[in-house]
């Protein structure tokens, strides 16, 4: 599984219209979303190095459909998507919702926000898992149009915690 999942993170980087890089002290995740042009729809995948002793490598590869603004007077989209993620031991098909805020108010430098959930129950996960259950919250600021820095947190749990971690990231928007 490694040997496709790897490729096909690189290569959606190549083309990705968003590309982010999540540090740790113990981790490096890679993220790239494709949108296509003129559709609320994106490809996204991801890659999570990890140096903890006894930890598996983390791929995630899977498709978003996003809606028009969510609220009137604010930049925020809802988003539903549906993900493949796969480590040495664990595998799953979550199926999760988010919440896109790209602006808050008129400031110099804006501010954005990102929340996801997802959940894949017994049915939809493989190999040893029972289920799971990961969820994602990022803050940031855009300094220029097509950059961004931010802090986040992710927890990523099959049957028992893989990873519960906060990170600082920083990101290109093509």
């Amino acid at each position: 599984m490694k040997k496709i999942l790897l490729p096909l993170v690189v290569a959606s980087s190549m083309f990705a219209s968003d590309l982010n890089l999540e540090l740790t002290n113990e981790t490096l995740m890679v993220n790239s979303t494709i949108t296509i042009p003129n559709q609320n729809f994106a490809v996204r995948g991801g890659y999570l190095y990890n140096d903890v002793e006894n930890s598996n490598n983390y791929y995630t590869l899977g498709i978003q459909a996003q809606g028009e603004n969510a609220l009137d007077n604010y930049n925020s989209r809802l988003a539903i998507f549906i993900d493949f993620d796969h480590t040495k031991n664990n595998s799953a098909i979550p199926i999760g919702i988010g919440i896109y805020n790209n602006q808050f108010g008129n400031l110099q430098y804006p501010l954005f926000a990102k929340a996801e959930v997802a959940y894949a129950p017994a049915v939809l996960s493989f190999n040893d898992a029972t289920r799971l259950f990961k969820t994602k919250v990022e803050l940031g600021l855009k300094p220029i149009e097509n950059a961004k820095v931010y802090i986040g947190y992710r927890d990523i749990s099959f049957n028992h915690n893989y990873q519960s971690v906060a990170y600082f990231g920083i990101g290109f928007v093509f």
